[in-house]
């Protein structure tokens, strides 16, 4: 028998307990987070649903530059530093405004046990 809803709620909820803020990428991150970074990190607070899907809404992003290429957001669990817990690509608009803000509308991370 594979893990139930309650124990995803429960593993969901301290992965979103850890994931503190994101940082924006213009192309694909490397296995630390640390190359093709964008503008700041932005601090997010997610939340879970009933399977354990994690999402963070309106998360709004500025310091990039004019027309900025975004590819991608990070996870991770400080500001500056911290741990770096993955990636993933960002569908949708693909560059910043002319004043270099950036807004991710909605970002998902699905649980699942087999």
């Amino acid at each position: 028998m594979a893990l139930n809803d309650a124990a995803l709620v429960l593993a969901a909820n301290a992965v979103d307990g850890a994931i503190t803020h994101m940082q924006l990428y213009s192309a694909a991150t490397n296995g630390a987070g640390t190359t093709n970074a964008v503008g700041s990190r932005v601090a997010v607070n997610g939340t879970v649903d009933g399977d354990g899907d994690i999402t963070w809404s309106t998360v709004a992003f500025t310091g990039l530059t004019a027309n900025q290429a975004v590819h991608s957001v990070g996870y991770f669990s400080a500001s500056t530093g911290g741990t770096f817990y993955g990636s993933t690509v960002l569908t949708g608009d693909a560059n910043a405004n002319a004043a270099g803000a950036y807004t991710v509308t909605s970002v998902t991370e699905t649980s699942s046990a087999t």
